[in-house]
């Protein structure tokens, strides 16, 4: 899928942009030549980053889980369990949207410390990236439901394109279609 895709290039590229920035600006302030901007840009570029990064960790399962527990369950339990557990998700996210908005408005007016830039910027990240993380629950919950009966299928091993074999298995790539 082209938007999961662009989205993990986002992410890739303002995480590679952070560490060089971080550490660019680290080695040029040991010789009293900092970026100024540096830290701001880096604020900015890492709220996207961790909101963002977030979505694509809960799109291929990355999230902390307790699959030893889970795993000891029947394929119908941990179906259920997952369903109920993207749907607190999905409510706790909706709560973050309001409140994200909120202080993301009130954030508007404020500027960052060394750029004509709104802080609203850094603080939109978080509803935003709920908002994703709401699509992607929802799109596993429908998988789920799809799935239910199906002894084989397991939510957490159903990823966009193929990781690994310890994460595909029972799946088949693109390729082999």
């Amino acid at each position: 899928m082209v938007y999961c895709r662009v989205q993990e290039i986002i992410v890739g590229t303002f995480f590679a942009l952070v560490v060089f920035l971080t550490f660019t600006n680290a080695v040029l302030r040991t010789m009293n030549r900092p970026i100024v901007t540096a830290d701001d840009i880096c604020l900015l570029l890492f709220s996207w980053t961790a909101l963002l990064g977030a979505d694509v960790a809960l799109r291929y399962s990355r999230l902390v889980g307790m699959d030893m527990l889970v795993n000891k369950l029947s394929p119908k339990l941990q179906k259920s369990l997952q369903l109920l557990v993207f749907g607190i998700m999905i409510t706790a996210m909706l709560v973050f949207i309001r409140y994200g908005i909120t202080l993301a408005a009130r954030n508007w007016p404020r500027f960052l410390n060394t750029l004509p830039i709104s802080y609203g910027w850094v603080t939109i990240s978080f509803p935003v990236g709920c908002s994703m993380m709401i699509f992607t629950s929802i799109t596993k919950m429908v998988k789920i439901v799809k799935n239910f009966n199906s002894v084989n299928y397991n939510v957490r091993k159903d990823n966009p394109d193929v990781v690994g074999e310890e994460y595909t298995t029972g799946i088949t790539s693109k390729a082999e279609k």
